[in-house]
């Protein structure tokens, strides 16, 4: 319990004990839940629900906290609609409350009892009194924390962020987020959560500070474990001894190994109100993260959470680019990306390869509008089971493909390029409604006979394609007439 959670918990009882309340409740602004949350209370029930919250215009501290205004109520029913925190109607018949006098954070002080017409003039004087009494609490705590987030080492912060700017993949990314400077925030282990982007199932992405255990990829319980509460409530979940007096609350999932941490401490990473993950820190020291450790786990998350969304909008504006639009295939975008690398390979390895461009004869005639884009399905259709292994069939223009072979000799690539005109010869296409006769032609590029570098090979296999369509129709040239 931190030094403000001992405050205002002695406040509250105090409280009680003065004005003979029943339950005496502390509702401050939970911002992000746009709703008021039960911080501090006093009661001698048993129903009270300590997670309650209220939302501004709810019932009658709702009132309260909407018009800043004190209320004064008697001889009512229906308690647990009317109030909110309790889990059972319990024959309240006097209720008084009074707004928070604070400049930082919105808030209200309740009392009620069981006693109808308890509560006086000079009761709401005196509760009156306590609320700014709370109010100074709760406005120097904030402060502190301000002053505190001032005065965050601007050094340690900025390599932070450089170091999340820097990476160029996934994988970096990731273990850069759980690298967080000591000197933000003091901590064993690190753990970062992220949900599935197609399945939306919580994982465990990341840790550093675990030692030997295996813990990537290990399932998220979100039901059941620190993380997924996170995930689920959208907040940050303080805990300083993970060892209740029901047993060891887990981090991610009950049947996880024995990580050794005593207190956690957890952030959701946000963005447009989606919770899509958790930032994380633990410690073998029971009580070690307090409400600054907090603040600065907030500030660490932040950046994190902007580097993991923007590499995803990056892969995804990528997979974009390298599928083609008309048939589902690889795009020019994708051959351009990844020839480079493998003519590279290629060429350390000592092996070779070739680039077939293969295009129907006499489309240019057909009348019918959609002849280019049937033809291009047609034969996509066809030349696909000849891409195998880490062979690329791409779509260039209209129903124009080129066909990556790897490893391919001068003879292989010639052997596929007449097979494939072949079975283009064979296969009828419906255009427009009927069936058509469609022959085809192609041209070959060898590496590193032809061409030694991508644009080269490319420019290649296109000037072989013409010679071949000068030729006629169903014919196949290598460069050079070859």
């Amino acid at each position: 319990m931190t030094n403000l959670e001992r405050d205002l918990s002695s406040l509250i009882t105090l409280v009680s004990n003065v004005t003979d309340a029943y339950s005496a409740c502390l509702f401050l602004e939970n911002r992000r839940r746009k709703a008021f949350q039960l911080t501090s209370y006093h009661s001698l029930s048993p129903h009270l629900l300590a997670e309650a919250t209220v939302e501004s215009g709810q019932g009658f501290l709702g009132w309260v906290l909407e018009n800043n205004e004190a209320l004064s109520v008697n001889e009512f029913d229906k308690d647990t609609v009317v109030l909110g925190y309790y889990a059972h109607n319990e024959d309240i018949k006097s209720f008084m409350a009074a707004p928070l006098p604070s400049s930082l954070t919105k808030g209200a002080l309740a009392i009620d009892s069981k006693k109808s017409w308890c509560f006086t003039a000079k009761s709401q004087k005196i509760l009156a009194g306590f609320a700014q009494q709370f109010a100074y609490l709760v406005d120097g705590a904030l402060a502190a924390v301000q002053m505190e987030r001032r005065s965050i080492d601007a050094g340690a912060y900025s390599g932070y962020l450089a170091s999340l700017h820097s990476c160029e993949s996934e994988d970096q990314l990731l273990n850069a987020i759980c690298l967080v400077p000591r000197e933000l925030l003091p901590f064993d282990a690190c753990f970062l959560v992220l949900r599935d982007e197609e399945a939306g199932t919580p994982r465990l992405a990341r840790t550093s500070g675990f030692g030997e255990l295996f813990l990537s990829g290990l399932a998220v319980n979100e039901r059941a474990s620190v993380a997924g509460y996170v995930l689920k409530k959208g907040e940050p979940l303080r805990l300083p001894d993970l060892r209740g007096p029901s047993g060891s609350r887990p981090l991610f999932h009950p049947d996880e190994p024995n990580i050794g941490a005593r207190s956690a401490l957890a952030v959701p990473l946000a963005a447009g109100g989606e919770v899509f993950g958790a930032l994380g820190f633990t410690s073998r020291r029971r009580g070690e993260f307090d409400l600054t450790s907090l603040m600065r786990a907030e500030v660490a998350a932040a950046p994190a959470a902007e580097a993991i969304l923007r590499l995803r909008a990056e892969r995804r504006l990528s997979r974009q680019a390298e599928i083609d639009p008309l048939t589902g295939g690889r795009s020019m975008a994708h051959l351009r990306a990844r020839l480079g690398e493998i003519l590279r390979d290629a060429g350390l390895r000592g092996r070779r390869a070739a680039l077939l461009c293969i295009a129907p004869d006499g489309l240019e005639g057909e009348l019918h509008p959609s002849a280019g884009e049937e033809a291009a399905f047609h034969i996509h259709r066809l030349l696909a089971p000849a891409a195998q292994g880490g062979d690329i069939l791409a779509r260039h223009e209209g129903a124009r493909f080129f066909l990556l072979l790897q490893s391919s000799s001068h003879e292989h690539a010639e052997a596929a390029a007449e097979r494939l005109i072949q079975v283009i010869n064979e296969t009828p296409c419906r255009i427009g409604g009927r069936t058509a006769e469609v022959t085809a032609s192609a041209g070959v590029a060898c590496f590193p006979e032809h061409a030694r570098d991508p644009q080269a090979l490319i420019a290649a296999s296109l000037g072989a394609l013409a010679a071949a369509r000068l030729a006629g129709i169903n014919q196949l040239c290598f460069h050079g007439g070859g």
